[in-house]
């Protein structure tokens, strides 16, 4: 797919997007994430997905747990590794949500988070993030609520990686609908000012957890995920920790 531009509106089934377990498509112009689903770009390589550029995606979360996500997977499928998450529920029950930049820390998922302040669950809400080199910004309907600039990845047409889009839910009381996706491929350099620095969440080896988690899904060199079996241990390591992966 090589950083090409989309644009998806769901009006017939799921699209773009090939690879889909347990989503409801019975509403034509959205598909709905709820219990265990979800639905993703196919990757396998260093140049699938998408790279620099803006995505936008016009979505509504229900429910105050951690469950549903947009995330930009690696787009090698190797995990820890560079996965940026438009969108995530905090696991206090507040129904808070953000995005976050994770990275591999040694084998251990390490990701910086921004809380979206004053967005809420319940209604629709269009989210997006502008990918540039050094730096990750999100929005959510209009406004900035966020910039990451340390381990920021660099995409395929500049000696990295792309990612590609998905949707999960894994919790049986959250879901997420998603009517409108939008890419749109930037190239170049942004000129900015660092915020200050933030601390940065490092997920717990195993031995330290408080409660027994799902193994980190293996590298996958080539080829497509069983996103079927993925999505089992993000739930498995949800329900211990309160995170999809560890």
């Amino acid at each position: 797919m090589s950083n090409n531009a989309l644009s998806e509106s769901f009006d017939n089934g799921t699209g773009v997007f090939g690879n889909a377990w347990n989503v409801d498509t019975s509403t034509r112009g959205e598909v709905k994430f709820s219990g265990n689903s979800g639905l993703m770009e196919w990757g396998g390589n260093n140049d699938s997905g998408h790279g620099y550029g803006t995505y936008t995606i016009t979505a509504k979360v229900d429910g105050s747990q951690p469950g549903p996500g947009i995330i930009l997977w690696p787009g090698d499928n190797h995990f820890p590794g560079q996965e940026i998450d438009m969108l995530e529920v905090t696991p206090d029950g507040s129904g808070r949500q953000y995005g976050t930049v994770h990275w591999d820390g040694g084998g251990y998922d390490v990701y910086t988070p921004r809380i979206f302040d004053g967005v809420g669950g319940g209604t629709f809400h269009q989210y997006q993030m502008t990918w540039d080199p050094g730096k990750i910004t999100f929005r959510v309907d209009g406004a900035e609520k966020g910039v990451v600039t340390d381990h920021v990845p660099t995409d395929h047409d500049h000696g990295g990686m792309n990612n590609t889009i998905g949707f999960l839910n894994n919790n049986s009381g959250t879901s997420l609908t998603v009517s409108q996706v939008d890419f749109s491929p930037i190239g170049g350099s942004s000129s900015f000012t660092a915020p200050a620095a933030v601390q940065e969440v490092v997920a717990p080896a195993p031995e330290q957890a408080s409660a027994p988690a799902a193994s980190t899904p293996a590298p996958v060199d080539s080829g497509p995920v069983d996103w079927g079996a993925l999505a089992a241990q993000a739930t498995a390591n949800y329900e211990a920790t309160g995170h999809w992966f560890i």
